[in-house]
């Protein structure tokens, strides 16, 4: 009998934080007893099943209607694994100076490291022709690129 009440207690509190998950679940979402994630469903649900599961079905409408409502879906870039200019995602209106300031790293990053690079393309060019000696490229090169000699 044991046995099959803690199944009966496991697999709803998987199946409480599988939902969850899938209706948009978050810390913050609703005010009161159901402000809690997944993670937090599931624990609760687990710990203090008689408590928490008839809970997260009372409050399962209301957390479903909120994550409706507040429409936070995160865009993610085309090119996640690559670093370009432009490659910060459209923001949802709720963070647009955070996005711009995203915006504007990647930009300064992208523009710091070409001008790094094609100053030491100039340094490079200038030690083969002889007008700059190893010591002094190196000299150069660490100085440009931060590093103590």
């Amino acid at each position: 009998m044991f046995g099959l009440v803690f199944l009966v207690v496991i697999g709803t509190s998987i199946w409480v934080a599988i939902d969850a998950s899938h209706i948009g679940a978050r810390k913050g979402l609703i005010k009161g007893s159901g402000n809690m994630g997944p993670a937090g469903w599931f624990v609760c649900c687990l710990l203090i099943w008689i408590i928490g599961f008839p809970v997260y079905l009372a409050k399962r409408s209301e957390i479903k209607a909120a994550a409706a409502s507040s429409n936070v879906s995160i865009p993610t870039p085309v090119n996640a694994g690559h670093v370009a200019q432009n490659s910060v995602a459209s923001p949802p209106g709720w963070y647009p100076q955070i996005a711009q300031s995203q915006q504007r790293l990647v930009e300064d990053t992208a523009s710091s490291v070409a001008s790094k690079a094609d100053e030491l393309v100039k340094l490079d060019t200038l030690r083969q022709s002889g007008v700059l000696s190893e010591e002094e490229f190196a000299a150069e090169k660490s100085k440009l690129l931060g590093a103590p000699l």
